[in-house]
Order: C-alpha cells, then structure tokens, then sequence
C-alpha cells in the first residue's frame, strides 16, 4: 500500500523563514523587543500563538497579542509573492507524488499564510489537502495536527510519512508515531535531538522514495487510530520541546 505524505511548509518546501523573521521584527521592533538570530531560532516551527506567547511570557510588551499576532501575518502575506522555494522541493513534491495516494501540507502557519504560498509558487496543484494547526487546541510539537491530517486521508499513523526541518515539526511528527524525515537547516543539522528523526537529509535534493517501503507498514488501516485522532488529548508534549 502507498503511504500519505505529510509535509510541512515553512523552511521546508519555501524559503519563508527570512519573510516570518523580518515580519517579527518589523512588528515587535517598535513595542521594544529586538530579535535577534538566535532569538528568532527558539520559535522556529511554532505556530503564531505559540510564538507570541514565548515572548510575552519574557519580555514586556504593551499591546495586545492577537494584535500583534495579527500584524505578524499581515506583514508576511504581503512578502510572500515570489517566495523562492528551497532547494529540492520541485523534486521531492513531485517524487513523493509518483510514490503516494495522497499528499498534505501540515503546518503550523494559519491556513491563509499557507495557500497565499503554494499558489505563489505553484505547488498548489500538487496537494489534496492543506492542515493548519491554527485552531487546534495545542500547535507542534503536539501530534495533534499530524493526527488529525491522516484521519481526514483515511490513514493510521504507520500508513504516514513526515517531512520536516524543525525540531518541533520533527517531534510532531515522531509523537504520532510516524515515519519522519528530518530536513535541518545547516546550522542545526548537528543537533543530536534530530536522531529522533527515521531519517535526516541534507537537502530535499537527497530525498529517496524508494525507501519509504522499509519504513512504512503495510498492514491494513488501523481505525481507532482514526479516533483517537479525533480527540488527541491522549498525548501530550514531549517534556524536551523546545
């Protein structure tokens, strides 16, 4: 049986994260919080709630967070016309395509964000579904979004493979317990957290389909898998997200 495959988008399949990163500071460089590199690194994969409330929670900022979030998204809509896709990306969308029965996108960027970019850059006809992990209680690293993608495709967990560069999204992916490819940036690449990962690539450029078969089960569907999707409360956070 062909898996589903999950991918995510930000850093993965787009070069977005200089469009969230100059977003952040346009915003919250006039309420006096300067991110700098390593700063904005800490957020990285979290969704927009998630990433304002980590700096509310340690600086002091006079707004409102929903505004502030709100102005984050407004300011990186306005950027993604044109956003470049990484390296790779054409190759592994249309790889995974031959190899798959079904493709998603599962990402922690509002729904919005998510097809004003794949409609940008063409990738749009290449997917059956988009996820975003906007509305859901709890954003990456809970498996709660991944869960509930494979729930929509008709697929249990075994039946799905992850592809991902962040460290949340990776353990996201690992949590509900399915196949995951890492992609880290460089600058990451050595964290030994990502052994979490089935596989680590370099580049999407390195992506092989033909070993999704060893890794993915090809028993038949699982379907209370498809309800505990439903209802994630089951699972929580891992304690070492970051």
């Amino acid at each position: 049986m062909q898996p589903i495959v999950l991918f995510d988008l930000d850093g993965l399949l787009i070069d977005s994260e200089p469009i969230w990163d100059a977003a952040k500071r346009e915003v919250f460089g006039p309420l006096g919080l300067h991110l700098t590199t390593e700063m904005q690194a800490a957020t990285r994969g979290l969704r927009q709630r998630d990433m304002v409330a980590y700096w509310f929670d340690r600086a002091t900022i006079q707004a409102d967070p929903h505004d502030v979030e709100q102005q984050i998204v407004a300011a990186v809509c306005r950027r993604l016309e044109g956003v470049a896709l990484k390296p790779g990306a054409e190759h592994a969308v249309a790889a995974c395509a031959r190899a798959s029965r079904a493709m998603a996108v599962v990402s922690s960027s509002p729904e919005s964000v998510i097809r004003a970019a794949l409609a940008s850059t063409g990738l749009d006809r290449s997917f059956h579904a988009v996820f975003s992990a906007e509305d859901d209680e709890h954003g990456k690293p809970h498996p709660g979004a991944y869960l509930r993608a494979a729930a929509a495709l008709g697929a249990s967990p075994a039946e799905c493979i992850v592809i991902e560069d962040s460290l949340n999204g990776v353990l996201s992916g690992a949590s509900a317990q399915m196949t995951v490819v890492a992609v880290p940036e460089a600058a990451d690449r050595c964290d030994p957290r990502f052994a979490i990962a089935t596989l680590v690539l370099e580049s999407l450029k390195d992506l092989d389909t033909s070993v999704f078969g060893a890794y993915v089960s090809r028993g038949s569907r699982d379907a209370t898998w498809a309800s505990r999707a439903a209802d994630p409360q089951p699972f929580r956070e891992p304690d070492h997200a970051v």
